[in-house]
């Protein structure tokens, strides 16, 4: 019982420690990256930018003329291309819609974190198969889901501003690519909804006792 209650501690600490290291790492290389760009475009006409980048993957057309770096140890020039650049836009209203959307649901997953640490804390009282943990399973499961796809319908609403907006010289932007891992998600949806059947069977099994 005892290591039991140890590994749902360990599991409760990692997931608040990976949220918030994640959370802030992420917040901090955002505002680093883009910081320098955006105050100077907002400056010239503040109404058309996005208080973000959005980062798109590009790539060198044949005839562009890679640049060069400097490498001081091998103490020679060399050539180095941009795959990946931030830019900013004029949001589209559907856009924004989503955006807002995105809010309330980041708002259900901090709430699905918090019945995962309770399902956590449950495991380790040795209290599994109940309906409660069904229902935290779901909530965590399916808020997360939710907001991975209000987020690549973001991204890809995005994507075709930036494809109607902007023109980068001697380079061409790549197709379309989601950022979620839809497979881990396919997973855990499903090792959610197979709990609970476990959990339907274990009560009909005991009301059969």
């Amino acid at each position: 019982m005892k290591r039991f209650r140890i590994l749902g501690i360990l599991a409760i600490l990692v997931i608040v420690g990976d949220f918030a290291i994640s959370f802030t790492a992420g917040w901090q290389e955002e505002r680093d990256s883009f910081l320098a760009g955006s105050k100077s475009a907002r400056a010239e006409t503040p109404a058309l930018y996005t208080p973000e980048g959005i980062p798109v993957e590009v790539r060198p057309l044949e005839t562009t003329i890679l640049d060069s770096l400097r490498n001081s140890k091998m103490n020679e020039n060399l050539p180095y291309k941009i795959d990946k650049v931030s830019v900013a836009i004029v949001p589209s209203t559907w856009s924004n819609i989503v955006f807002c959307f995105v809010g309330f649901v980041a708002l259900a997953i901090l709430a699905g974190i918090y019945c995962l640490i309770r399902v956590l804390i449950s495991i380790s009282k040795r209290n599994v198969f109940t309906h409660e943990n069904v229902v935290r399973m779901r909530v965590f499961t399916y808020s997360l889901l939710a907001f991975s796809i209000l987020n690549a319908l973001m991204e890809w609403l995005n994507y075709i501003e930036v494809v109607k907006q902007v023109s980068l010289p001697g380079y061409e932007i790549k197709g379309f690519s989601m950022s979620e891992d839809w497979l881990s998600l396919m997973v855990i949806v499903l090792f959610t909804e197979i709990f609970a059947v476990g959990v339907k069977m274990k009560e009909e099994q005991d009301l059969t006792i």
